[in-house]
């Protein structure tokens, strides 16, 4: 984004001795009618009213342009050889006032009170809406009168003409000043031609020849010939013809209408760091037309500004003579290249705020007042809303955009920047690029660097405009690019971070640097691996966190985070063959014991599962692990009270230990207990919805259990809802097991009713949900019910079967005693 600064004390800029005019309101408010309005570009008429008294309206109209009145004044201009001018202006108010609002009447003043074209046109000029104002140019002021008018008021009419004409061409001007600076080559030309041909204006004067030759000159428009010639005979020299920009000129649009109307006199300056667009600014701007622009130059003195001059100046005095032009409107570029001469002149020009305006830029901030400072920062989204998508590639880095608007890759145009820095600096760059947010206290240690040295190396990675304030790096993903293409070295880089930052967040820089890891390495890579996985897991994604521990299947001492990853993708049978392959010794371990009981109550065994649970004593985790067991058992008998009471207790721990999100999900089981009991499912779920709005994966279980009991007290209508909204939830927290589980619970709701196409499609959806799972017992329940509905006994039969070689029995179970073979689809299988 970018900054506007002017500077402070007064008025911005204001020359020593120079004066501010004020606006001097009128004693009496002028209110306007806005359901009426006066037409007088192109023809004189009140819209919507069947008007057609010339003189009355050339009243209005004179009303509308020069504001209040004396009523003596307007009868002396208006009637100047008539016997009593007074009276003939009173007939005419007359006739004025059958027009609703037309006439404000104050004392001895008359205003207009209704707008006019011409006012709304002026309006929209001021506030720098030229398209605004060009519409509104229907033609010349007061085009088609007819009625004759005293020298005075005739006078006034041409000069408010002439005028009103000027403004609107000034308005094309710029209108194509801004096409040309954007690219727009052929429309630029179009609306110099207009301004050139306009209805009502005088000839274009020296000040805009030469910016409609240039214009013109874009596409070789025949009337560039035509506008050479004029300019010639005013003795005006015209540069060479413009060479229109190979890329289009985006966003800035504030920023170039700020310098296009710079005032003669005055200095603007442009700041920013390198590839932040100044100098795309500046060839904007000097495409608009009617500016010079200059290169900073070193060497001789005054041989930046010696391309102004016929022969090079001899003294300051004769170089600040040639700057004392108004018609000059110069650009200067690359400040800090400019040789010393000429930027005291420039700066002497600065200072007596005479002659020609002057744009500078440079990387640093002014080093003398100024009238307008602009400071560039990278585009924001709405300066590239025109061009879809080109923000998340580029995150607005004007270099990045002119690449990518001229189609080339960013990581071949970054590439060339950033292989250009010292070998030390661009390793810290790139090691910055590998993070998201980068760590600068790592990064240094990984780098190698000292404070003061690291320091400085951000610093030139600003100024170089590769990074932000704070070591961001600009379109990181352009970067990572270009090392990818050195596969090797980014290992090195990523096991250096790695190493550096320890903990959590080197797990992925581990990952990518495996290749290259030393034996000092595997157990910060194992701690590493445990601490991302146990963040999965309490994030509710057991599938990311099976990924990560995929590579430590052996280490006992990642076995319960493992084991849990497994219980969260239903994979039972793995995390129990995980436990029973540790020793003795790490087997006795309370964590390890709850994790056990965890799985042997999810295989069924129950009894084992119990024995186990009710060993475990105290308040930590594992005790809230193992009232879960019980509580899990209880369901699995239908005992609710001891559900209830047994989910209270886990509650009541994980709550104890700070855990938020399983003291919840813990809630919601009790919830689903408390349904069965004393209460509506209504009643036992309204209080734990709200507080499960903050845990996505923990609403959608929630959620989902609230939808089965609807089912199971006959509201399916009201269940479906609820399941899409958790099946939602769950695929947005990204737990893809609970996910086909909910969509398993649709199907089974469209089985019940008989829709069973319906029914077989979601079955399909979620056993491809379910591929890579692993998780048999949710698979198993999907292919029951889709061969119920298809008919596939041998099918039906294999399932069971594979459902019992993974140790599923409760299962088998259920479905033997919910599915009747003999009377296909009457109760198929959900997941409990």
């Amino acid at each position: 984004m970018t900054d506007i600064i002017a500077p402070g004390g007064g008025a911005a800029g204001a020359a020593p001795g120079s004066y501010v005019i004020q606006h001097i309101a009128h004693p009496r408010t002028v209110t306007h009618n806005t359901f009426m309005r006066l037409r007088t570009l192109g023809g004189l008429s009140v819209e919507g009213v069947t008007f057609r008294r010339e003189k009355v309206l050339l009243l209005l109209a004179y009303l509308c342009i020069e504001g209040p009145q004396a009523r003596r004044r307007l009868a002396e201009l208006f009637w100047p050889d008539a016997a009593n001018p007074m009276n003939s202006l009173a007939q005419h108010l007359v006739h004025l006032r059958s027009l609703p609002g037309a006439l404000i009447e104050d004392g001895n003043r008359v205003a207009s009170g209704v707008p006019c074209d011409a006012g709304v046109m002026r309006a929209a000029i001021r506030e720098g809406r030229h398209a605004d104002a060009v519409s509104e140019y229907r033609g010349a002021y007061l085009d088609a009168l007819t009625i004759p008018l005293g020298p005075d008021l005739e006078e006034w009419v041409y000069e408010t003409r002439e005028a009103l004409a000027r403004e609107a061409r000034g308005a094309l001007i710029t209108l194509a000043g801004h096409a040309a600076a954007h690219g727009h080559a052929a429309q630029a030309s179009d609306l110099a031609a207009r301004a050139l041909l306009l209805d009502g204006a005088p000839p274009a004067d020296e000040l805009e020849l030469p910016r409609l030759w240039h214009l013109l000159s874009l596409t070789a428009h025949p009337l560039a010939a035509q506008v050479e010639r004029e300019a010639r005979d005013l003795g005006l020299t015209l540069h060479a013809a413009p060479t229109p920009p190979t890329t289009l000129f985006v966003g800035r649009h504030a920023q170039l209408d700020v310098l296009s109307h710079l005032p003669p006199g005055q200095v603007a300056w442009i700041s920013g760091h390198a590839g932040m667009g100044k100098t795309a600014l500046l060839d904007a701007l000097t495409r608009t037309g009617g500016w010079t622009a200059l290169h900073g130059r070193g060497g001789a003195p005054y041989s930046t500004l010696d391309p102004l001059f016929r022969s090079p100046p001899s003294s300051p005095a004769a170089a600040l003579h040639g700057l004392r032009d108004a018609h000059l409107r110069l650009g200067v570029d690359d400040w800090d290249s400019v040789d010393a001469a000429s930027q005291a002149v420039i700066e002497a020009a600065a200072r007596h705020r005479t002659g020609a305006a002057i744009v500078i830029a440079a990387r640093l901030h002014p080093p003398f007042e100024v009238d307008v400072h602009l400071q560039l920062d990278v585009l924001g989204p709405d300066d590239l809303r025109d061009h879809p998508g080109l923000y998340d590639l580029t995150e607005g880095h004007p270099t990045l955009v002119a690449a990518a608007l001229r189609g080339q890759p960013l990581d071949v145009r970054q590439g060339a920047r950033v292989r250009a820095l010292p070998a030390q600096v661009r390793d810290t760059y790139l090691m910055l690029a590998l993070q998201d947010p980068p760590d600068l206290r790592a990064t240094r240690k990984a780098s190698g660097l000292s404070a003061d040295t690291f320091a400085l190396t951000l610093s030139h990675l600003t100024q170089e405009g590769l990074t932000a304030e704070g070591g961001h790096v600009y379109a990181a993903a352009a970067a990572r690019e270009l090392l990818e293409q050195v596969p090797v070295h980014a290992k090195l880089l990523h096991l250096k971070l790695a190493r550096a930052l320890g903990g959590m967040r080197a797990w992925p820089h581990y990952v990518a640097a495996r290749d290259l890891w030393e034996d000092v390495d595997e157990d910060a890579a194992a701690r590493a691996a445990g601490l991302r996985a146990a963040e999965d897991l309490r994030r509710g994604f057991p599938g990311r966190a099976l990924e990560v521990l995929a590579a430590f299947g052996d280490r006992a001492d990642l076995a319960v985070p493992h084991v849990w990853a497994l219980v969260g993708v239903g994979r039972y049978a793995e995390a129990l063959h995980r436990l029973d392959a540790l020793d003795d010794r790490a087997a006795a371990a309370p964590a390890v014991q709850a994790a056990r009981a965890t799985v042997l109550v999810r295989l069924g065994r129950d009894a084992e599962a119990l024995d186990l649970a009710q060993l475990i004593s105290g308040s930590g985790p594992e005790a809230a692990q193992a009232a879960s067991v019980l509580a899990h058992a209880a369901r699995s008998r239908e005992d609710w009270p001891g559900a209830r009471h047994h989910s209270q207790i886990a509650a009541d721990l994980w709550r104890l230990q700070g855990e938020e999100q399983q003291y919840v999900a813990e809630l919601g089981l009790v919830a689903w207990a408390r349904s069965y009991l004393d209460v509506t499912p209504d009643e036992a779920f309204q209080d734990v919805l709200p507080m499960a709005e903050r845990f996505e994966n923990v609403r959608g279980a929630i959620v989902l259990n609230y939808a089965k009991r609807l089912v199971e007290v006959g509201e399916l209508g009201r269940s479906v809802t609820l399941m899409e909204q958790a099946g939602r939830d769950l695929e947005r927290a990204g737990n893809t097991l609970a996910h086909a589980q909910t969509v398993i619970n649709r199907g089974v709701l469209l089985h019940l009713q008989g829709h069973l196409p319906e029914a077989a499609a979601l079955y399909r959806e979620a056993i491809e949900l379910l591929r890579g799972t692993g998780s048999v017992r949710t698979m198993g329940m999907a292919l029951s019910n889709l061969s119920e509905i298809e008919g596939d006994l041998s099918a039906f039969e294999d399932v069971l079967g594979l459902l019992l070689r993974a140790e599923q029995t409760d299962l088998v179970m259920q479905i033997r005693r919910s599915a009747r073979l003999v009377q296909r689809a009457q109760a198929p299988a959900s997941p409990s």
